[in-house]
């Protein structure tokens, strides 16, 4: 891990909120579990926000995302979060286990020469506060993220999996010192296959 970064409790897909800074930005990132009760309303209104809902298309009556949310917290290998920046929530993210989750079979299913272990973890999100883009804090997230699955001592790579057409998300990924591994065609999206290994992470 990097100097001058502190956690909170835990590390990996754990469910306690958790808290990350570093020492090159005075401001700190908190995540909280994401709720159907207590976050629908927030989530249902940035998936609304046009520079959101042309990559996840769940915008629409809140019932869409109301179910949405239930699936993802339903789901065993997957943490939904709300994540604030100096206690202001201004993003959705979304955690997971790679190898337990659909993207490892249709990887397979594409022929591609990724494969997703029990070492991987991968990560969406989007920050829904519009007021929030271009300050930064959506480079301080995505650190902060990554990092914080990085404490789990058995994770080797962290990875995502953008829409190749979303070039904002790509630029986002590899300033974050992700590269591409794969061009694949899943069954929602054309998809950039993209991972960050703990030694770029570390550095």
């Amino acid at each position: 891990m990097s100097a001058g970064v502190r956690t909170g409790t835990g590390a990996g897909l754990q469910t306690a909120p958790w808290l990350m800074a570093f020492d090159d930005d005075p401001r700190r990132i908190a995540a909280e579990p994401a709720t159907v009760e207590q976050h629908t309303a927030l989530v249902h209104h940035w998936m609304q926000e046009p520079h959101v809902a042309p990559w996840w298309d769940l915008d629409g009556p809140v019932g869409i995302t109301r179910d949405y949310l239930a699936e993802q917290v339903a789901l065993p290998h997957v943490q939904p979060w709300i994540a604030s920046v100096d206690r202001q929530p201004f993003a959705y993210v979304e955690t997971y286990l790679a190898a337990q989750d659909p993207l490892a079979d249709q990887l397979a299913a594409a022929g591609s020469t990724v494969v997703l272990d029990r070492h991987d973890r991968g990560f969406h999100l989007l920050v829904g506060n519009p007021q929030e883009l271009g300050t930064g804090a959506a480079q301080l997230l995505g650190r902060a993220v990554i990092h914080h699955l990085f404490t789990d001592p058995d994770v080797r790579r962290v990875v995502c999996e953008p829409d190749r057409r979303n070039e904002r998300m790509l630029r986002y990924c590899a300033g974050l010192g992700h590269e591409e591994l794969d061009r694949v065609d899943l069954p929602a999206k054309r998809a950039v296959i993209l991972a960050v290994h703990r030694k770029e992470a570390d550095a």
